[in-house]
């Protein structure tokens, strides 16, 4: 009697789709599946560069790195920066001592506490906990934000005071002056601030821009070391800042500590960057502090910021131009959107919505969400049937925003049960879909995989022009290199690491037999908090 009601309202042409989906959907017809089969070519040429263009890309990448490094560089989120870091003194495994890190990367964030213990490359004693910033602190005011970080800082530093003091005897005595006899030593902190910062210290600088989602007012263009001190000293736990450093610094320094062959650090999870050791002389625009030597072979860290970097020659389609469109930095920050976890799953759902509207009844919906549809229709007395149509054969989670989040992209390509299995029950308790097919199932596994193996193609296409602009395929023999990565994609997606591997191997070409088993991918897990505690170490006790 409700479907009846509704049917003066909506037109008998809607009607006759929504009892074709409340009864299951008739299957699809030959010309659907080739339809379908058409739309999927012409996203794996859109999304998966040829060789030519992915080489247009890379030389668009290694004129951005060279102009970065002789000049300063106009912060529009449409070019890398190559910012200089201030680390003079690279890891070499020697560093020792106890102190604290704080890792800002994203919306959650990492406090940790860290002994380096007398052994070269040892660390003796590591405690980390995770943090997840609530949206209205990383989008509200700034010293709301600092405020929160060192509530949280002060609590863990206080749990480990006592095991701090115990071992103080042994440790190195790496600390500011004490004003009396009587006081602990000011506990030692490295800030890892995932964002983009203008250093004029190796513990102060400014922030240029916020990424990743975060919109604090009140912190573009401040310190945010003076800022954590400032906090810190607000809620009675004042520490001595020793260093501030990206993730990627953090992760690059964190490996070296543990293998001197480490020239590249990058980031792959909510958001993506890279830092990697470079010649003084190739840093034409920089020039070390007084008093601050360089390490012994004159190199130092850049911070490349590459999520903003940006070629024409990118493989984008017509969804990745509303991701970008939707996000919070419109038309900026383009590399990232292509290759980061915050923009993987988000790419995919909008380019399955599309071939939704392309092919209907692929993707089925559920009953009461048509009738949903139909009432609402009713009730607004629209009498539009390409909109009731539209509404009652798409499922409303597929056509919402951030509904496809990446963890599930990533479950559905290691999906490899028996008809997909895995994959239908993710499209209806994640995507709202009745009863999905294993065509259907498949047709989502191959957008997930083409959006995912794009990222690690063009993940693999910066480290290679990196390598190649130092020239190390070059050297005579080639010498191993280590390459290590942290972030939630790269550690929890599998399947992404072997498309890297994989990507890696292929752009090699020729000489892929000789030099690719020269190149070391490694897990850096929490390297951005373990070397900035490194680095804090190297600070404060000049080793």
């Amino acid at each position: 009697m409700r479907l009846a009601l509704a049917l003066p309202v909506i037109g008998t042409g809607a009607m006759a789709v929504a009892f074709a989906l409340l009864k299951g959907g008739p299957p699809l017809t030959v010309e659907d599946d080739n339809k379908i089969k058409d739309l999927l070519k012409g996203y794996k040429a859109r999304l998966l560069p040829s060789p030519e263009r992915l080489a247009e890309v890379e030389a668009e990448f290694l004129t951005q790195m060279r102009d970065g490094l002789s000049k300063r560089v106009v912060v529009d989120g449409k070019r890398m920066m190559m910012l200089p870091t201030f680390v003079t003194r690279l890891p070499d495994g020697t560093e020792t001592g106890e102190c604290y890190a704080l890792d800002l990367g994203g919306t959650n964030f990492r406090v940790m506490h860290v002994r380096l213990g007398p052994s070269k490359g040892e660390v003796t004693a590591c405690d980390v906990e995770e943090v997840t910033l609530p949206k209205e602190i990383y989008t509200g005011p700034g010293d709301k934000l600092f405020d929160y970080l060192a509530t949280t800082l002060k609590s863990f530093i206080d749990r480990h005071r006592g095991s701090a003091a115990a071992a103080a005897t042994s440790a190195p005595p790496f600390q500011q002056l004490q004003p009396s006899q009587d006081q602990q030593p000011l506990p030692v902190l490295g800030f890892c601030f995932s964002f983009a910062v203008e250093q004029d210290g190796l513990a102060s600088g400014k922030l240029l821009a916020w990424t990743k989602g975060f919109s604090c007012p009140g912190v573009v263009g401040n310190d945010p070391c003076a800022l954590l001190s400032a906090a810190l000293e607000r809620v009675g736990r004042p520490c001595r800042v020793a260093a501030l450093l990206n993730d990627t610094v953090g992760v690059l320094a964190a490996q070296r500590y543990l293998d001197s062959d480490t020239e590249i650090g990058v980031i792959i999870g909510t958001g993506t960057n890279a830092c990697y050791v470079e010649r003084l002389t190739a840093l034409s625009k920089w020039e070390p502090p007084a008093g601050h030597a360089a390490s012994g072979d004159g190199r130092t860290a850049i911070n490349m910021e590459w999520g903003a970097f940006f070629s024409p020659q990118l493989p984008r389609c017509e969804e990745d131009l509303q991701v970008d469109a939707a996000s919070p930095h419109p038309g900026k920050y383009l590399f990232e959107k292509l290759l980061s976890g915050m923009f993987l799953g988000e790419a995919a759902r909008r380019i399955l919505f599309t071939i939704a509207t392309e092919v209907e009844g692929l993707f089925r919906v559920r009953a009461e969400d048509v009738q949903a549809v139909l009432a609402d229709a009713r009730e607004a007395s629209i009498g539009n049937m390409a909109y009731a149509t539209a509404a009652a054969t798409i499922p409303k989670p597929l056509a919402t925003p951030g509904s496809l989040s990446s963890a599930t992209l990533s479950a559905i390509v290691h999906d490899r049960s028996w008809g997909l299995r895995k994959t239908r029950r993710l499209l209806v308790s994640e995507l709202g879909m009745h009863q999905p097919s294993t065509r259907a199932a498949a047709v989502v596994k191959e957008i997930c995989t083409l959006v995912a193996k794009r990222s690690a193609q063009l993940t693999a296409m910066a480290v290679l022009a990196i390598l190649r602009h130092n020239g190390w395929a070059e050297s005579s023999p080639p010498r191993p290199v280590t390459i290590a990565i942290d972030g939630g994609v790269y550690e929890r997606f599998t399947a992404y690491r072997a498309m890297l591997s994989r990507a890696v191997s292929e752009q090699l070409g020729e000489r892929s037999r000789t030099l690719f088993p020269l190149i070391k991918f490694v897990l850096s897990h929490d390297g951005s908090a373990l070397g900035a505690a490194v680095l804090a170490a190297a600070a404060v006790t000049g080793r």
